[in-house]
C-alpha cells in the first residue's frame, strides 16, 4: 500500500501551468450527488475518483491510498463495516474518512461512525463553505 496523502500534479489551463491536487475518493450510490460533490471538491484543489459501491472503494483504497475518503452513510454494507475494513487495511495510517449523512442524521449513527474511525461527518445539504470548513477540521485542507 502506498503512503496516504497522495498529491498529484496536473497541467491546468491553456498556459500549461502545474497545479497540485489532493486525491479524494467519493463513495455514493447517487451519481448526481457524486458529480455535484466532485465539482465542489475540484474547486478546493481535489482530484476526485468516484465509486458507487463500498466493495469497489475498499479495493481502490488498497491500490491508491487517497488522501481523504468521503462516503455516504449506508446500510448495505454498513458504514461501520466499511470503516472497520479500512482501519485494518490502513494499518495505522491517518487517512481521514468523512461520512455524508442525509438531512437529519441519527446521533447514534454519527457517534458510532466517529468511534469506528470517521474523522468527520457532514449532513446534507451543504455548500462549499461548510465543506471547506469540515475538510479543514479533518486536517485535509489548511486555512
Amino acid at each position: 500500500m502506498r503512503e496516504s496523502g497522495v498529491v498529484r500534479a496536473h497541467l491546468s489551463g491553456t498556459n500549461g501551468t502545474l497545479k497540485l491536487m489532493v486525491e479524494c475518493l467519493l463513495i455514493d450510490s447517487n451519481s448526481a450527488e457524486r458529480e455535484r460533490l466532485a465539482v465542489l471538491l475540484a474547486g478546493l484543489g481535489f482530484d476526485c475518483a468516484q465509486r458507487e459501491k463500498t466493495e469497489e472503494a475498499i479495493l481502490y483504497c488498497h491500490q491508491q491510498a487517497p488522501a481523504v475518503v468521503m462516503m455516504e452513510a449506508s446500510a448495505h454494507p454498513s458504514t461501520s463495516d466499511f470503516l472497520q475494513k479500512i482501519r485494518v487495511q490502513r494499518q495505522g495510517s491517518k487517512q481521514p474518512i468523512i461520512i455524508l449523512y442525509a438531512d437529519s442524521p441519527d446521533v447514534d449513527a454519527v457517534v458510532q461512525s466517529i468511534h469506528d474511525g470517521a474523522a468527520e461527518f457532514l449532513a446534507r445539504p451543504f455548500d462549499r463553505d461548510l465543506l471547506k470548513f469540515k475538510l479543514e477540521q479533518a486536517g485535509v485542507l489548511k486555512n
